[in-house]
């Protein structure tokens, strides 16, 4: 009777175990589309910890981390979440070929690395970033945040001055095809047709109107991300930037 009762225990245990592993996984899918990456991180922590081979949960717990970094004021927080973001998403791109999240993840936190990093270590990631967003979007045409990496990627490019653009020829051996202010308009424009709703794409675009010398586009662009939902943390720290760039452009 008890070898019966233990037995029934473990299988209840196990089908618990199941349904616990399938529910945080839909509480993991809401959190990320409600922009709760607070919440995302915590839950994808766990589901890595019951499963640590599986790309999706690999690659999106590297999504939140590069997420949550990206809004700490600790910027010596912030790069040891930058470093655990590269070093999960390397891991997921390891498992298994051709998971395109793993190379969006990746790319993600290289580029939030490099935010902060000096312009010859800019410049010698730039390669690596662009590579891995190529590749996301080959693999998932609708990834919207490759593009929106890429869209700054280019504009990164566009705005370098002569000496920087003789480093980049000395790492790439030539300009790299695109890095103008067209392609960066072009990236962040597909990013707002696949995530409409998403308010730092459409800041972005204000940016690079902005950076151009387009302040007519600028402004009308940042006023539209102001108009946009901003119930979640990104979209607030967002609107603080669009409130900046809207005063110099007046």
């Amino acid at each position: 009777m008890k070898l019966l009762f233990l037995g029934l225990a473990f299988i209840m245990g196990s089908m618990a175990f199941g349904q616990t592993e399938s529910e945080l996984w839909q509480l993991a899918e809401k959190y990320k589309k409600e922009v709760d990456n607070v919440k995302l991180l915590q839950v994808m922590k766990k589901l890595v910890d019951i499963d640590g081979e599986n790309q999706d949960y690999l690659s999106n717990l590297s999504f939140a981390y590069s997420k949550v970094g990206a809004n700490l004021d600790d910027e010596e927080l912030k790069l040891k979440y930058y470093a655990k973001a590269k070093e999960v998403a390397a891991k997921s791109k390891g498992i298994k070929a051709g998971h395109a999240f793993s190379h969006y993840s990746y790319a993600l936190a290289l580029a939030r690395e490099n935010e902060n990093a000096k312009t010859k270590v800019k410049i010698a990631n730039a390669k690596e970033i662009k590579a891995e967003c190529d590749k996301a979007i080959e693999l998932n045409p609708k990834e919207a945040g490759a593009y929106h990496i890429l869209g700054r990627w280019h504009r990164t490019f566009a705005g370098f001055n002569n000496m920087e653009k003789a480093m980049v020829n000395t790492v790439f051996g030539g300009m790299p095809k695109g890095g103008t202010y067209a392609d960066a308009l072009k990236m962040f424009q597909k990013a707002i047709e696949l995530e409409p709703w998403y308010m730092l794409h459409v800041y972005e675009l204000a940016v690079t109107y902005h950076e151009m010398g387009n302040d007519e586009y600028a402004k009308k662009y940042v006023e539209k991300a102001m108009k946009m939902n901003k119930d979640y943390k990104d979209a607030e720290l967002c609107y603080k930037s669009c409130e900046k760039l809207l005063a110099e452009l007046k």
